[in-house]
């Protein structure tokens, strides 16, 4: 059975084109010069001499065969040549488009295309509290950055150990764990279907670091961020809500916390360490007590973010920061 001839790209096939590019079967007709201007790489291959005559020609355009999925050498065209993705308007593209131009821009030296996948994945998958912060009171910067589907985190996930980006896998494994408890984990690695009909699921490498993870998360949740739920009355000696009851330090404040405790750490699978405080957790307690809960579920908070790579099995903040800084 001979193989079904090339398909051509009806988007990028460019009448005054002067190189063919071919990608698992689809052509892709652009300008030479423009691609090399783009590309260091693209520039360096074009500088060879040409092959002898007889050589595979299109419409008299030579063709390179390229090793990559046409769905990415699609995305990176379309934006070197159509500017489809970054401008002029700007605004949220798909994580397909990012993986893309991560993957060629980094193959193929396009640095434009590769700093900019980088400095949105970092947006939302951030590095530091302040920045994970933007994305929970969901700024407009944040928003701008990537369009959210059901696989999202998944994608990012795979794509963080494929680029060895690892300062993106604490947030991506964190929403991941958080999304899909310990039992219901085999969802996103059996995968999940995307909108063109491809799968996406979790890699090995990512589940067993998420499996490991879920006792550690559920602890820091109880240890550090929400500590302030179990603490003793003594840690509250400015209460201002009277006794209630014989029982020593039985106070409105206190009953208040323990019905805060049912709903907060139950059931415990529900991951959930380094979350913002929230206004309505205040109903019930004094203005003291709130102050204090406040504080110490931020110091928790802090302390659960720090510890948070570790988690996944992952080097401190510190060094995948620097790591990621050099990928720049």
């Amino acid at each position: 059975m001979q193989p079904l001839p090339p398909t051509r790209s009806e988007s990028l096939w460019l009448e005054d084109g002067s190189i063919v590019l071919q990608a698992e079967g689809k052509q892709f007709k652009v300008y030479r010069g423009l691609l090399a201007l783009q590309s260091t790489v693209f520039e360096d291959m074009f500088a060879f001499p040409q092959p002898p005559s007889g050589e595979e020609l299109v419409e008299g355009c030579s063709i390179v065969h390229l090793s990559d999925s046409a769905v990415d050498v699609e995305f990176v065209l379309e934006e070197i040549f159509l500017r489809r993705w970054l401008a002029p308007a700007g605004g949220p593209i798909p994580i397909a488009a990012i993986a893309a131009f991560l993957r060629l821009g980094n193959k193929y030296d396009i640095q434009t295309l590769h700093r900019e996948a980088i400095r949105r994945l970092a947006i939302e998958y951030p590095t530091n509290l302040a920045g994970f912060d933007q994305i929970l009171h969901g700024c407009q910067r944040c928003n701008d950055v990537m369009k959210y589907e059901q696989w999202s985190h998944v994608d990012v996930a795979n794509l963080a150990r494929e680029q060895n980006l690892l300062a993106l896998l604490p947030i991506a494994l964190f929403w991941i764990c958080r999304l899909w408890h310990a039992d219901a984990l085999p969802v996103a690695t059996k995968g999940q279907k995307r909108a063109d009909k491809t799968i996406s699921a979790l890699s090995p490498i990512n589940e067993r670091a998420c499996l490991q993870a879920y006792h550690i998360l559920v602890n820091l949740k109880e240890r550090n961020t929400y500590s302030w739920v179990f603490s003793p009355p003594s840690a509250y000696p400015g209460c201002t809500t009277p006794i209630l009851g014989a029982a020593a330090g039985i106070t409105q404040c206190r009953i208040a916390r323990e019905e805060l405790l049912r709903s907060l750490l139950f059931p415990a699978a529900v991951i959930g360490c380094i979350l913002k405080w929230e206004d309505e957790w205040e109903e019930g307690m004094c203005a003291h007590c709130i102050a204090v809960a406040e504080q110490r579920h931020g110091e928790g908070r802090q302390q659960s973010w720090d510890a948070l790579p570790g988690v996944f099995g992952l080097p401190g903040w510190e060094e995948l920061i620097k790591d990621l800084a050099v990928a720049v």
